[in-house]
């Protein structure tokens, strides 16, 4: 253990040699430089590794009536098919 302030330390990283005052452990017990050192993204912090936020939100925006027949049978549609020609001729 140094006793000195101003003590050497190697980073683990890139080898370079800086005062033990500003190194920084990081989440793989590695002592890194402030140049290494990843900050917020390291194995503990990192987005990845954080559980996502999956609430189901139930609400419906802008709702709308169901005036599209989408349950109706097909025996009891009124579909003529000489009307639907009609009205995309006239569009």
């Amino acid at each position: 253990m140094a006793s000195n302030k101003n003590s050497p330390a190697m980073c683990d990283t890139c080898g370079f040699v800086y005062p033990h005052r500003v190194m920084k452990l990081n989440s793989y017990h590695m002592v890194t430089c402030p140049t290494c050192w990843e900050g917020a993204y390291d194995f503990k912090n990192h987005p990845q590794n954080k559980v996502p936020d999956v609430r189901d939100d139930p609400t419906i925006r802008n709702p709308r009536p169901d005036t599209g027949g989408r349950n109706l049978l097909w025996e009891t549609a009124a579909v003529n098919w000489e009307d639907e020609d009609k009205r995309w001729q006239s569009v």
